[in-house]
């Protein structure tokens, strides 16, 4: 199961300068009025909603053509009144046809409604008023990311970075739709191009967090979402602030995932050997070298990644509220390490190596069952926001 978070929304697009740049196009006065100004003072304090009524009422009190109607129809989508936001896109669009903003607005809307065929329709206007915009071919892969062919989404990905290399946000959407398409690889490098373009975007770092994890690369993801939460308020303050009851901070996440991946992996292992051992019996001494081998290879190793955290991250790892977890982790990577040895130390036969086998699944079953409650994720059927 994929460690990554099936993305939930678009990455944060508000182009708050692009539509205030398209409105002065329109309407040269317009930040100068009384009405306008104090709607400037509010959407510079991102106080959307109480601009929205701030055009509003200057429309009761001048009439419908003293306020850009783009502007107005941008701060009710803002302030989550798609309705009304729907209503006076239209009329922006009726106004400036050929203004590829206002059909980005209408198509943004569109989709917030669930009208994804309208909102692709318009944004697809969009595009060919302004042809070598990426992000507008990005909106477009991500629309359809989930019910339109992988060959499709993945040519307008790829339109989209080639007109926009150099943006942050095309590259994290572009790695979201890859990672939801299991590319996990395309996703990782995108991530990494994000986050050089704007390395304080915290949201990338957390999408880096995850596949890194999910391409097994566990200390990795670890160092990735503490350095994050070192960053935002300090790695002690946010390793505690999953006690209050709400979601769990992702560097908590990655910290269980650390060696409940550690026990699939013995898990996996196990169930090869079971089959092998089954297929091909091996005699005692052979089987006794195998068994030492195998044994050593996967301490070895979890070690050298034990070793390769961060000093406070492996004290986190058996902090308080973890040290259950981690100890019954431990335990049970211990108790299939065992039942490895007998295997290969017995000469099972077939209804044994069966009992074995289910016993690993049933293993695995547990193991898959926690795994997605560590995510948050779950168990069984598509998460509800995706």
């Amino acid at each position: 199961m994929s460690d990554a978070v099936e993305p939930a929304e678009v990455p944060s697009q508000r182009a708050r300068g692009r539509v205030l740049q398209a409105v002065n196009k329109t309407w040269p006065g317009f930040i100068s009025g009384v009405v306008e100004g104090r709607a400037r003072q509010l959407i510079d304090s991102d106080q959307y909603g109480e601009a929205a009524e701030v055009l509003e009422q200057g429309i009761g009190k001048y009439g419908p053509a003293s306020v850009s109607q783009l502007l107005l129809a941008w701060c009710l989508h803002l302030s989550e009144r798609q309705e009304d936001a729907l209503e006076w896109a239209v009329r922006a669009v009726e106004e400036e046809p050929d203004n590829a903003d206002a059909h980005w607005l209408r198509a943004n809307i569109l989709f917030e409604l669930g009208r994804a065929d309208e909102a692709s329709e318009s944004l697809w206007r969009a595009v060919e008023l302004t042809p070598d915009n990426g992000r507008y071919y990005m909106q477009l892969a991500w629309y359809h990311y989930v019910d339109q062919e992988f060959a499709k989404t993945r040519e307008l990905v790829e339109q989209a970075i080639e007109r926009a290399p150099e943006d942050a946000w095309v590259h994290h959407t572009a790695g979201r739709i890859y990672d939801h398409h299991l590319r996990h690889k395309r996703a990782h490098a995108h991530y990494v191009r994000a986050l050089e373009l704007d390395p304080d975007d915290a949201a990338v770092r957390d999408d880096l967090a995850e596949i890194l994890q999910t391409r097994g690369r566990l200390s990795a993801g670890v160092r990735v979402a503490w350095e994050t939460a070192e960053a935002a308020e300090g790695a002690e303050a946010v390793g505690g602030a999953a006690e209050d009851g709400g979601e769990e901070p992702l560097y908590e996440v990655v910290l269980r995932r650390w060696s409940w991946r550690w026990y699939e992996w013995v898990l996996r292992g196990a169930l090869v050997l079971n089959v092998v051992d089954w297929i091909f019996p091996t005699p005692w001494p052979v089987s006794g070298v195998v068994a030492g081998a195998l044994v050593l290879f996967y301490w070895v190793f979890w070690v050298l990644s034990l070793r390769a955290l961060p000093a406070v991250c492996r004290r986190d790892l058996v902090g308080r509220g973890r040290r259950g977890h981690f100890a019954g982790t431990l335990a049970r990577t211990l108790l299939v390490l065992g039942a490895m040895g007998l295997v290969l130390w017995g000469e099972l036969n077939a209804l044994q190596h069966l009992g074995m086998l289910a016993l690993i699944i049933g293993g695995y079953a547990e193991w898959y069952w926690r795994a997605a409650r560590i995510s948050g994720r779950r168990v069984f059927g598509a998460d509800p926001d995706v």
